[in-house]
């Protein structure tokens, strides 16, 4: 009796220890907080991608720093903190929308590619992105698009930034080697701020939406040959894909 007394208690010792070990294993493959990837919140600057910024191609591209303005899940919806070159709206006066337009065909080939490696073109995703008319002037915004890069709308500029001053802009050097016209009067942290695109049509179909130095949205915009503009890409992407 007492054999069989002192072998059942070895079993349930053993069963405990069992439990116990099982539940360590469970404990330690739980997820903990990475401290080399700390959470990320709209209105961050976040790193991602390197293009030619400071006009000297001798020292290699410079990392691009963008502003978070969505955060929907892992998913980051950035935006340039700067300028990054001067392209226009079309390079021919042309009834155009941003579906036909050749600066969407620049971002979404020459840019991307210049921009981003494999592994980082990999965390960029394609964005069903909505082409709204012109509320004011009635124009048409054309087909909605499907890309990788894009320019923010009239409603998304006035979405994601609180006030006309904070959608004012700097351009890179190389932005401006490129073309594009600092003002010389308005500044955003002691730097001249530039007029830059948006993908929203203007007063007709000849003409794009853009964001002036000072005054905000020009809803009316400009004609879309202009070559002084800046370019502020944007783009979706999920950092743990």
């Amino acid at each position: 009796m007492k054999k069989k007394l002192t072998k059942a208690l070895a079993l349930m010792l053993a069963s405990v220890m069992l439990i116990a070990a099982i539940c360590s294993v469970a404990c330690s493959t739980d997820p903990k907080p990475d401290p080399e990837k700390p959470s990320v919140n709209i209105g961050d600057t976040y790193v991602f991608g390197a293009y030619e910024q400071d006009n000297d191609t001798s020292n290699g591209k410079e990392e691009i720093e963008w502003i978070v303005l969505d955060k929907q899940g892992s998913s980051l919806l950035l935006i340039s903190k700067y300028a990054l070159d001067c392209k226009p709206y079309n390079e021919a006066y042309a009834v155009v929308t941003w579906e036909t337009c050749t600066l969407r065909g620049w971002l979404n080939n020459e840019f991307i590619n210049e921009a981003f490696g494999s592994d980082e073109k990999a965390m960029i995703q394609t964005t069903q992105v909505k082409n709204d008319d012109n509320a004011e002037y009635g124009t048409a915004g054309g087909n909605d698009t499907d890309d990788k890069v894009f320019l923010i709308s009239i409603d998304e500029a006035e979405r994601y930034f609180s006030s006309d001053a904070a959608r004012e802009c700097e351009a890179t050097d190389y932005a401006v080697n490129n073309g594009v016209v600092p003002s010389a009067v308005y500044t955003a942290g002691g730097n001249p701020t530039c007029w830059w695109w948006l993908r929203s049509p203007g007063a007709d179909s000849h003409c794009a939406v853009h964001v002036e130095c000072v005054c905000g949205v020009k809803l009316s915009g400009c004609h879309v040959y202009n070559d002084t503009h800046a370019v502020r890409p944007a783009l979706w992407v999920n950092p743990g894909s």
